[in-house]
This record gives structure tokens, sequence and C-alpha cells, in this order.
């Protein structure tokens, strides 16, 4: 398989982890896995990385999300959990295609995001930056049209520590879905190609 269609599923891994950390986030109360949480935010800050897995510090970054994406694409469970990780990643294309066309959002976005990596740099995704996160989100992505609806139980979803994490990994997923746009990823593909995709993505989680 050429290079770039393993650059797109390391995209897609990286939305698809954003997503079950959140779903897991919503319905638990707890981080599924504490470094998907921290590559994922720490790809927000990869303002100059030279390749699509150094944007989550390797491929081993991605790793709990390309496990949950090749169960995806294998399609072999119609359980809700999954049709609800499925609605969030097509929500993902909505929201990031409302995003890519508000230039002004975009730049304030990129802006906030340089001033807040040495904070990253420094402390890793701590409460503090999440908090941060989750203000950014709410002052740029949560005024487009299209929405992210978030299921899960109420006393998590109304936790200020857990939503404000669910927010900061909704930013870390519009990112990866940017990323795979970049790489030449396309939503047509994946119903023509995901036999391909799947073999490729089952070979890449039996060397993570």
């Amino acid at each position: 398989m050429p290079q770039d269609t393993d650059d797109q599923l390391i995209a897609m891994a990286g939305m698809t982890q954003a997503v079950q950390l959140i779903q897991t986030l919503a319905y638990e109360g707890r981080v599924a896995d504490s470094q998907a949480l921290e590559a994922s935010i720490g790809s927000l800050f990869a303002f100059d990385a030279p390749d699509t897995a150094s944007i989550y510090g390797g491929i081993t970054g991605v790793r709990f999300g390309m496990k949950r994406l090749t169960e995806l694409l294998a399609g072999k469970s119609r359980a809700p959990h999954d049709l609800e990780l499925t609605r969030y990643l097509v929500t993902l294309f909505a929201v990031t295609k409302a995003f890519r066309r508000d230039d002004e959002m975009a730049g304030k976005l990129f802006s906030r995001l340089e001033e807040l990596k040495p904070a990253f740099d420094e402390h890793g995704a701590d409460s503090g930056l999440m908090a941060d996160l989750n203000n950014l989100y709410r002052g740029t992505l949560s005024h487009l049209p299209q929405k992210f609806v978030i299921n899960g139980e109420k006393h998590h979803l109304e936790d200020m520590a857990i939503s404000a994490s669910v927010r900061a990994l909704l930013l870390a997923g519009v990112r990866a879905t940017i990323l795979f746009d970049q790489v030449g990823g396309r939503r047509w593909r994946l119903l023509f190609m995901r036999g391909k995709y799947l073999a490729r993505a089952e070979e890449m989680v039996r060397r993570l």
C-alpha cells in the first residue's frame, strides 16, 4: 500500500481515538487510555511535524485509535456504541468542513494554540490546559451551525473537568480530520476502499 494510505489511516486513527476517548469519558467518567489522550491533545501543538506519525509523537501515539478503527472498518458489530462512534466521525467531517470555510475562526484558533503551546510543552495535558482548550472550543467551533451532540451519563457530562476534556478532544478530532484531508483522504474512498484500508490497518496494528 502507498505511503499516503498509511498517512490517511494514521489520521483516521486520530479521529477515531478522539471520539472513543470522548465516548468513554461521557459514559464512564474516566480516561480510557492516558497515553492516547496525551498524544491526541499533543497533536494540536504539532505545528511543524516532519511526517504524519510525528504529529502524534510516533505511530504508537494512535495505537488506541488504530485498534478501534480496525474494529469499525471490519463492521462486525452493530452495537449501539459502535454506531454512535460512526455518527461522531460523520459529524467530525461536517463540522470540519464548516470550520475550514471560516478563515477568521481558523486564524483565531491557531493563534491561541500557539499561545498555549509552551504550557503543553511544560505540563502536558493537565487540567489547566484542558480548561483553556475548553474555552477555546467554546469561543470558536461552538459557534458553527453544525453541532456535536455527545451522549453519555448526565452526571459525567455535567462535570466541569470531564466536559472540558470532551471539548478539548473535539478540537483534536477536528485536527485529525483536517489532517486526513491534507494527506489525500476522501470520505468516498472509505466506502469503495474499505477492504484495502482494513487490511492495511490490521497490518499496522500487528506492528504496534
